[in-house]
């Protein structure tokens, strides 16, 4: 059965390699470049840090000791609008199509209107169409588009 909790510092100590290589799934399929082999270890070491100083929110799913799946997020100002930023969201391809990402981010939508803020955004690529599809499910719109062009 999946629990749903938030991260404390000291579940990110108890779920470290689990959230590394979670963290690494999430960046393979949004990030094409090349990017640092350290890192996915790099984001989890500093997530004790921001989680302690209430700089991030993450919140997780677990089955019995394993963990599942987790999300981050962080408020931001977006010029003169407070908002709440869904930085990650990593779920175990072997628990995927079982509703917890969703579950993940009804937590932060949660916590966002606890906070006092009333927009939640994201970023993801239209080259992930399941990520991209289900934040247009939940009822996210496109604010921007980033374009490139290589010369």
């Amino acid at each position: 059965m999946i629990e749903y909790f938030v991260f404390s510092k000291d579940d990110v100590e108890k779920f470290y390699s689990d959230l590394i290589s979670l963290m690494e799934n999430v960046l393979a399929d949004n990030i094409p470049q090349k990017y640092p082999d350290n890192i996915s270890e790099d984001y989890v070491r500093n997530m004790k840090t921001y989680i302690q100083d209430g700089s991030a929110f993450v919140v997780g799913a677990k089955d019995n000791s394993s963990l599942a799946g987790f999300s981050w997020a962080y408020a931001l100002d977006v010029f003169d609008e407070r908002r709440f930023h869904v930085d990650m969201i990593c779920v175990n391809p072997s628990y995927r199509k079982r509703g917890i990402a969703k579950q993940l981010v009804k937590m932060q939508f949660k916590e966002a209107k606890r906070q006092g803020i009333h927009v939640v955004e994201a970023m993801t690529t239209r080259s992930n169409e399941n990520s991209y599809n289900w934040f247009h499910s939940l009822g996210f719109e496109d604010e921007r588009v980033k374009v490139k062009l290589e010369i």
